[in-house]
């Protein structure tokens, strides 16, 4: 009877670890914009078709006050934008293209990767509820970095969204990381592609 019992305590542990190698792997898998995107918008649709009480809403608006930045590397990078407080999103319908932010290379710092968790804990995790929100932009479609999930395992942060990123974030990032020096960023001189960005009148 005690072999019966030991034999099922053991069993009983060992299907556990199974069980939690499996979350880990889950919760670490590779994660694609494209394909979350094209979910959540047939699931939009399924509700409306359905004509079904319960709302889902698709992702509106490019920034917001933290923007964490993958390159096609996997190299982390963040910038922050000022602070202001939204009110019913008014007007975030029409965001349906990114504006220029004057973005510039000294903007944007280099997160180590090692460093990340602890990096936007300082950053984020310190601010009001409201405020702990994080824009996170990929250059790749799909995500494979395990220090960005990491801080999402570990954090409980307030919320969240995955984008690709901005043709003035590629821009910048492409300027950041040249070699040659006095290599100077002119937003004003770049050949902006309009059907991809929102650019004030004066600027080419």
């Amino acid at each position: 009877m005690k072999r019966i019992f030991i034999g099922f305590i053991i069993c009983l542990l060992l299907l556990n670890c199974v069980r939690k190698e499996e979350n880990l792997e889950i919760k670490n898998k590779a994660y694609i914009i494209s394909y979350e995107d094209e979910k959540l918008q047939k699931y939009i649709d399924s509700l409306k078709e359905n004509s079904s009480k319960t709302m889902a809403f698709p992702r509106k608006g490019f920034y917001g006050e933290h923007q964490l930045l993958i390159d096609k590397k996997g190299n982390l990078y963040f910038y922050q934008k000022e602070y202001y407080r939204e009110f019913c999103s008014y007007g975030s319908e029409n965001d349906t293209l990114p504006h220029l932010l004057f973005l510039k290379p000294k903007d944007i710092v280099r997160v180590p990767q090692k460093s990340l968790t602890d990096f936007l804990s300082e950053n984020i995790l310190i601010k009001e509820k409201n405020r702990q929100i994080l824009i996170v932009a990929s250059q790749n479609d799909t995500i494979q970095n395990t220090s960005f999930f990491e801080f999402l395992n570990k954090k409980n942060i307030g919320n969240y969204i995955i984008r690709r990123t901005t043709q003035e974030e590629d821009t910048v990032l492409q300027y950041k990381n040249n070699d040659r020096k006095y290599f100077y960023y002119y937003p004003d001189s770049i050949k902006w592609d309009k059907t991809k960005i929102k650019v004030p009148s004066n600027i080419n």
